[in-house]
């Protein structure tokens, strides 16, 4: 068969840059596009798991949900709660939820769930900024002393005087009060702490310095309130979290003094209600429990969404619900591949086939490339027993494949099981891995130790992994990722490498030194 002239090999190779440089030079001035807005955001399901033994008696449970506004937004809100009614209302700025019911039985449960989808938000304060003599009614009536939040009380008043809080212009007087209650030594939460309490203790939760924060603040001339909320973690926990809002030239301003967070909030922080409120409140006596539940993914920014409109393949897998791991995995394989190849033909590194490593790299994205490694060689060395076990009985290749299939499985599955008693969360996600390759590639390990020797099997397994690490490296660029979701045309660019390396007649890396005396002599 005649070989393509090396002439025709180039124009391919040539035709395909050009197309994906002209591709990328249209999305990018005529389309608009930019790589900062492929970026893709964090969005999070957030579900209250409230628990109650109702005794068989009526049942009343009060909470608030969020609400959307500039900082956050909030979608797919739903209600799983069965034998509870909930109804919802607006108490000032707070959207107020209730569960009630008759008849509640011991064991009853409420689930309410969302997605939020948080933004960071951070205000430039200007230095000049005078205390205003007067304030909109709706402002003004955050200066007035509460039961927890005693601005009258001398204390405050001292403190405000001794920090030298009392003058000078806003920002000047934000900053010394959010020192002084960022300076307080922190305590676990275990209950109410008053802003008086805060001060004489010198420590405090974050409810105590946020109501010290707030006492200070309207004692000098700032409006301030008290926002309670989440930090948005993944997992579930009991724990929310308090911080400040002080109105500042006509806004309301954040503050995280438990955090040193100044004039800002990270897009973590999920905002429930404003006020001095309790989260929950629920009838007496009805062995209340709850937690907040919360998981996080990958999801298409807002400007992605408006923006990337010609092969929009992000935007089609968030039409189909389709995870971002998944997207990452299609779009990166090809790249993977052309790693493997240049390790096999250019390097001279044995593996298990051409894209085995490329798929035990995308496989070990949720458990890293550490833990990775060892679950390939902990399903090898299993596999390898098993079939050594299994060539005693002279089973028909099927069901012998079928076996080790069980195997495999069965040492994941364990692995997982010990790694959570260990309390390596990494780790106990090797169940994630597609238990056909893992398969192949023992099945692959066990097929070279019997026909090439242990010399040859352990070559080979070595080459997979050193590659299937460099594929980890390369396919979980965060970076890479980006360029190639927002421009899917550079696969383009893998295919033209592919097909440069595809006439490679050179030496190979490993074959210089191999035959390095023989190249020594020649010269």
């Amino acid at each position: 068969m005649a070989l393509p002239h090396p002439h025709r090999l180039g124009l391919t190779v040539l035709a395909l840059v050009l197309g994906t440089a002209g591709l990328m030079a249209y999305k990018v001035r005529a389309l608009g596009y930019r790589l900062a807005d492929i970026l893709p955001v964090r969005q999070y399901e957030v579900t209250y798991a409230l628990e109650l033994d109702g005794h068989g008696g009526d049942v009343r449970v009060r909470s608030f949900l969020p609400s959307s506004d500039a900082h956050q937004t909030i979608s797919e809100e739903r209600d799983q709660t069965s034998g509870l009614h909930l109804s919802q209302s607006m108490e000032g700025p707070n959207r107020v939820a209730t569960w009630s019911g008759a008849d509640v039985p011991n064991g009853a449960r409420i689930r309410h769930a969302f997605k939020v989808l948080p933004r960071r938000v951070s205000y430039d304060l200007p230095a000049g900024l005078e205390v205003p003599a007067a304030y909109p009614p709706s402002a003004a009536a955050w200066l007035r002393p509460e039961k927890d939040i005693q601005v009258d009380a001398p204390e405050i008043r001292a403190t405000l005087q001794r920090i030298g809080a009392d003058q000078g212009g806003v920002v000047e007087r934000l900053r010394r009060i959010h020192a002084l209650a960022a300076s307080l030594q922190p305590r676990p939460f275990k209950g109410t702490t008053d802003a008086l309490t805060a001060l004489r203790l010198g420590e405090s939760s974050c409810n105590g310095k946020s109501r010290l924060f707030v006492a200070l603040a309207r004692a000098g001339g700032i409006p301030a309130r008290l926002v309670g909320g989440l930090i948005l973690e993944p997992g579930a926990k009991r724990t929310s979290h308090q911080w400040v809002e002080a109105w500042v030239a006509g806004h309301w301003v954040p503050f995280c003094p438990t955090n040193g967070h100044f004039a800002e909030l990270p897009e973590r922080y999920l905002t429930l209600y404003v006020g001095d409120e309790a989260l929950f409140r629920h009838t007496a006596d009805v062995n209340f429990d709850y937690r907040f539940e919360t998981h996080g993914a990958l999801v298409p920014s807002p400007q992605a969404k408006a923006t990337f409109t010609l092969f929009d393949v992000w935007g089609l897998f968030d039409r189909l619900r389709l995870p971002f791991a998944l997207l990452r995995t299609v779009l990166m394989l090809p790249v993977g591949a052309l790693l493997v190849v240049l390790f096999r033909n250019v390097v001279g590194m044995p593996t298990f086939g051409t894209f085995l490593p490329a798929l035990l790299a995308a496989s070990a994205g949720e458990t890293g490339a550490g833990y990775g490694v060892l679950a390939v060689l902990l399903v090898v060395a299993a596999v390898a027993a098993v079939r050594w076990g299994l060539t005693r009985l002279e089973l028909l290749h099927s069901p012998t494949l079928a076996i080790l299939l069980a195997a495999v499985v069965l040492t994941l599955l364990t692995t997982s099981m010990i790694a959570e008693r260990a309390g390596i969360a990494q780790l106990t996600r090797v169940t994630m891995f597609p238990i056909a390759v893992l398969a192949i590639c023992a099945e692959r390990f066990y097929l070279s130790l019997t026909e090439h020797g242990a010399r040859a099997a352990g070559k080979e397994l070595a080459g997979t992994l050193v590659v299937m690490l460099a594929c980890h490296a390369v396919m979980s660029s965060l970076a890479l990722q980006v360029l190639v979701i927002g421009f899917p045309e550079v696969l383009l660019l893998v295919v033209a490498a592919n097909v440069y390396l595809g006439r490679w007649v050179g030496m190979r890396l490993s074959e210089y030194r191999r035959f390095r005396g023989l190249l020594g002599g020649a010269a």
